[in-house]
């Protein structure tokens, strides 16, 4: 395919414009060609500052109707991807959907099917795997640069609570998913294995006003998981921190040990009397994943291009869904889960 690839991006919030103006200037071979979003005062304002003209929709029906374009990019609440994705695929669009992938394992089952049907894509918009660190770390680990990998630690930290849909377990998954979906597709990536057991623990140690009206919200969890090839790994969460995003991981191997990210936005440090040693941390995602995104969304339209799979499926989607429903049954029953779960 020759041509540019045109994009609608559903969901113009912040994951939504980070997605859009990479289409919109940074990625070779595609065109943004529509944004989407029900708050019609949002959805202008985005087509404004993108310079889309009039090419802005309240909704992706209306979008598909419209205007013309190969691909979507969903950004929208959790509990609405299934239904997104699923319309795109029968249309006939390839599909870049944002983490999680849905609620359910049978919601991901249909968005995988859809797009199997209709032959097109679906990609997962894990970022981490396009993140120049952690792609070095997945090298080094292959080449067997610290011998076979024994234990995993991902931290995963977001500065500030997302928004009150993501606070409440029924329409998130909880902030093991909303936050730590990558933490549990980076380890499964790095220790090239299927998760066997999860046990996790949470508490509401941050935020606790949100526990009258979301009895089940956590905002902290600690998570460890047993690997098919006899690896352990151990997961953080909490959120919000404030301090800042905080995105790390360590692999301890046989032979060696990976520490992959870091807190430090620059490798500038000040250091003064007063207050004494300072330096700049990410406090944001966007910060801190900035050329991830990018390099996801180029492969995404590579894959549209070239007609091939992409690095991250709608298969890894379901993994990291499932492990996060697994967490969650263990949190609510103090117990181990085995996976995979039988559904």
């Amino acid at each position: 395919m020759e041509d540019g690839i045109k994009v609608c991006v559903v969901g113009s919030g912040r994951a939504g414009m980070v997605h859009a103006k990479n289409f919109r200037w940074r990625v070779p071979y595609a065109e943004l060609a529509a944004i989407v979003d029900v708050d019609a005062d949002r959805a202008r304002e985005a087509a404004a500052e993108l310079d889309l003209g009039d090419a802005y929709y309240a909704d992706l029906e209306q979008a598909l109707d419209i205007a013309e374009f190969d691909a979507v990019v969903i950004t929208t609440p959790t509990f609405t991807h299934a239904e997104l994705a699923v319309a795109a695929a029968r249309a006939g669009k390839h599909v870049l959907c944002e983490k999680p992938m849905a609620i359910t394992l049978a919601e991901c089952d249909r968005m995988i099917e859809a797009a199997d049907e209709a032959g097109v894509i679906l990609q997962i918009a894990f970022m981490r795997r396009f993140d120049p660190p952690f792609v070095e770390a997945k090298r080094l680990i292959g080449d067997g640069a610290i011998g076979e990998p024994i234990v995993i630690r991902s931290v995963g930290r977001g500065p500030g609570l997302p928004p009150p849909w993501a606070c409440d377990p029924s329409t998130s998954n909880g902030m093991l998913a909303e936050v730590n979906s990558h933490d549990f597709d980076s380890i499964r990536w790095l220790a090239g294995a299927e998760y066997a057991k999860v046990y996790a623990q949470a508490a509401t140690r941050k935020a606790p006003q949100l526990k009258e009206q979301y009895p089940d919200f956590y905002d902290t969890a600690v998570v460890t998981l047993n690997l098919d090839n006899g690896s352990f790994a151990m997961l953080d969460g909490v959120c919000p921190v404030d301090y800042g995003y905080d995105a790390r991981a360590e692999v301890v191997g046989t032979d060696g040990v990976l520490l992959i990210g870091e807190l430090r936005e620059s490798a500038i440090t000040r250091v003064t009397r007063e207050p004494g040693m300072v330096e700049r941390n990410f406090l944001s995602w966007r910060d801190r994943f900035r050329q991830a995104y990018v390099d996801e969304a180029t492969h995404f339209i590579a894959c549209v291009r070239e007609g091939k799979r992409p690095a991250v499926h709608g298969h890894d989607g379901r993994c990291a869904v499932e492990v996060v429903v697994a967490a969650n049954e263990s949190i609510r029953t103090g117990q181990p889960v085995e996976l995979p779960l039988g559904v």
